[in-house]
């Protein structure tokens, strides 16, 4: 699975559209014919027009990713998706969730997470009440500026889960807040630091996330280097 940001544009010449994601495929032929892939949106896979330094006229990005889903095969709406695995009582939900800041400008990115937002209803619906074993939610925007968004609403649903898991920085982090996980994971780890704030591990790594789970155990999370090297590893008791 992926946290978000898995190809840089869809306006790179040759790679416009639905190619830049089969450029993806077709660099690791091998990788992706014997394991399942599950990607999670971000503001680069919807990015039809260069960014710029202040918001166009139009709009750089497609809110609903219609190449994205076009190319992937992908649980509900596509945009966001659940997937459990019942045997090993593990369940993950995906998000829409990046630049929230540029919401209702040409740079709006996804959709809309208010109040009266149906991805807020959706993911409410999937978090209340509380499942049993493990849930992980997995998106694309800074883990503490969403946690705090709707006077914390969004990160009080968080919790009702396991883990949350994004892909904004180019870091690996793991943040705790009263007890909850919180993580940042990403291939490239060698860009600016924006560390949580309840920052417990920060590595300028290129690393990735293993999650390991066990019928009625605790799960396990280590970040790992791509040198195959154990950066941090916590296990967390099945609700």
């Amino acid at each position: 699975m992926t946290a978000g940001d898995n190809v840089g544009s869809l306006h790179q010449k040759g790679r416009e559209g639905t190619k830049a994601f089969s450029a993806l495929i077709d660099s690791k032929p091998e990788l992706f014919r014997s394991t399942p892939f599950m990607p999670v949106l971000g503001n680069h896979d919807r990015e039809i027009r260069s960014r710029g330094p202040k918001p166009p006229p139009e709009a750089v990005y497609d809110v609903e990713a219609v190449a994205y889903r076009e190319f992937f095969a992908l649980p509900g709406n596509e945009w966001n998706w659940a997937l459990a695995f019942r045997d090993f009582d593990a369940r993950f939900i995906a998000l829409d969730l990046e630049h929230t800041s540029d919401m209702g400008t040409t740079w709006q990115t996804g959709h809309p997470f208010d109040a009266a937002s149906a991805q807020l209803a959706w993911y409410r619906q999937q978090m209340e009440p509380p499942h049993p074993g493990h849930t992980i939610t997995i998106q694309n925007e800074r883990n503490a500026t969403m946690r705090g968004q709707l006077k914390g609403e969004w990160g009080r649903l968080f919790q009702q889960g396991s883990a949350v898991i994004t892909g904004f920085g180019y870091f690996a982090e793991r943040a705790m807040v009263d007890g909850f996980p919180y993580y940042n994971t990403t291939l490239k780890g060698d860009g600016d630091r924006y560390p949580d704030p309840k920052s417990a591990f920060f590595a300028s790594e290129n690393s990735y996330l293993l999650l390991t789970f066990k019928p009625k155990s605790p799960m396990r999370i280590e970040i790992k280097s791509l040198a195959g090297k154990l950066l941090d590893a916590q296990s967390y008791p099945a609700r």
